[in-house]
C-alpha cells in the first residue's frame, strides 16, 4: 500500500500543473470569445484597439511577406522538425507530445471558427476568431520547448516567443485580425499544450519526475520583449491622442505577454516533470 501512494505521489503535481494549465487556456477562450463576439463593448473596443497603432508601409510590407509563408507545408515541416528532435533522444512520448499540440490546436482553431463561433453583429462579416496564424505559430512554439532538452529550453524560449509574438502582433498592424482573434488563440494552443504533456506522460514507462528546483523560463519574456523593441525601431507608432497609445499598448502588449506566459508556463512544467 505504502510503495502504491508513493508511485502515485509524482502524479499529483503533474496533474494539478496540466489540468490548471487546461482550466486556464479553457476558460479564457470561453472569456474572450464572449466579450469579443457577443457584446457590443467588446466589439468596439475590439476594433478601436486594431486600428490604435499604424506601421509604415515597408514594415508591413515585411510583414505580409512573413505571413504569407505561413501554410500547411510550414506547419508540416515544423512538426517534422520536432518529431524529429525528440525522436533522436529517444523520447517518443515528447513527439506524441508534439503531434497533438499542434495538430490538435490547428483542427480545433478551424472548427472554431468556421463552425462554432459566431459574432452577435453579422454584419461585420466572417468570423476570424481564432486566429489561424496565430495558433500555427504558438502551437509550434509550445511543441518547440516541450520536445527540447532541458539545457536548451531557456535558448529556444526565446527564438520562439519572439516569433509567435511578432506573428501575432503583425496580424493586428496589417488589419488581418483583431486582437482578440490573436488572444483566443493562444489560450485554444494552451489548452492543447495541457493535453499535449498529460499524453507524452501517458505513454512513459514510469511516472512523471517531480524536479525539485526549476527556474521560470524568463527567455519567453525576453523574446516578446525583443519584438516589441524591434517593432517601435521600425516606427510603429500610436495614432493620435492617449486613448490610441493606451489600447495601442494594451492591444499589442497583450499579444506579447499572452505569448510569452503560456511558452514559459509549458517550458515550467515540461522541465519539472518530463525531462
Amino acid at each position: 500500500m505504502g510503495s502504491e501512494g508513493a508511485a502515485q505521489a509524482p502524479w499529483r503535481p503533474f496533474l494539478a500543473a496540466v489540468c490548471a494549465l487546461a482550466a486556464v487556456g479553457a476558460l479564457g477562450l470561453l472569456a474572450t470569445a464572449y466579450v469579443a463576439l457577443r457584446t457590443s463593448q467588446g466589439l468596439s473596443l475590439d476594433r478601436a484597439a486594431a486600428n490604435a497603432v499604424s506601421s509604415p508601409q515597408l514594415v508591413l510590407n515585411r510583414l505580409y511577406d512573413g505571413l504569407s509563408r505561413v501554410s500547411v507545408g510550414s506547419v508540416a515541416i515544423s512538426l517534422l522538425v520536432c518529431v524529429t528532435l525528440a525522436v533522436m533522444r529517444r523520447r517518443f512520448d515528447l513527439a506524441l507530445g508534439a503531434v497533438v499540440i499542434i495538430g490538435g490546436a490547428d483542427l480545433t482553431t478551424q472548427i472554431l471558427k468556421n463552425d462554432l463561433f459566431r459574432p452577435v453583429d453579422v454584419g461585420q462579416g466572417p468570423n476570424s476568431l481564432p486566429s489561424g496564424h496565430t495558433t500555427v505559430a504558438l502551437s509550434i512554439a509550445l511543441a518547440a520547448v516541450v520536445v527540447a532538452p532541458s539545457a536548451w529550453r531557456s535558448m529556444v524560449a526565446i527564438g520562439v516567443s519572439a516569433t509567435a509574438a511578432l506573428v501575432g502582433v503583425a496580424l493586428v498592424l496589417g488589419r488581418w485580425h483583431r486582437p482578440s482573434d490573436v488572444i483566443a488563440a493562444t489560450f485554444v494552443c494552451v489548452v492543447w499544450a495541457a493535453v499535449g504533456l498529460l499524453a507524452a506522460a501517458l505513454v512513459r514507462h514510469r511516472p512523471p519526475v517531480v524536479a525539485p528546483k526549476v527556474s521560470v523560463h524568463v527567455g519567453a519574456l525576453i523574446g516578446a520583449s525583443m519584438v516589441g523593441g524591434l517593432l517601435v525601431s521600425w516606427g510603429v507608432r500610436p495614432e493620435a491622442g492617449l486613448r490610441d497609445l493606451g489600447l495601442g499598448i494594451l492591444s499589442l502588449g497583450s499579444i506579447g505577454l499572452a505569448c510569452a506566459v503560456s511558452i514559459a508556463a509549458v517550458a515550467y512544467i515540461a522541465d519539472r516533470h518530463l525531462g
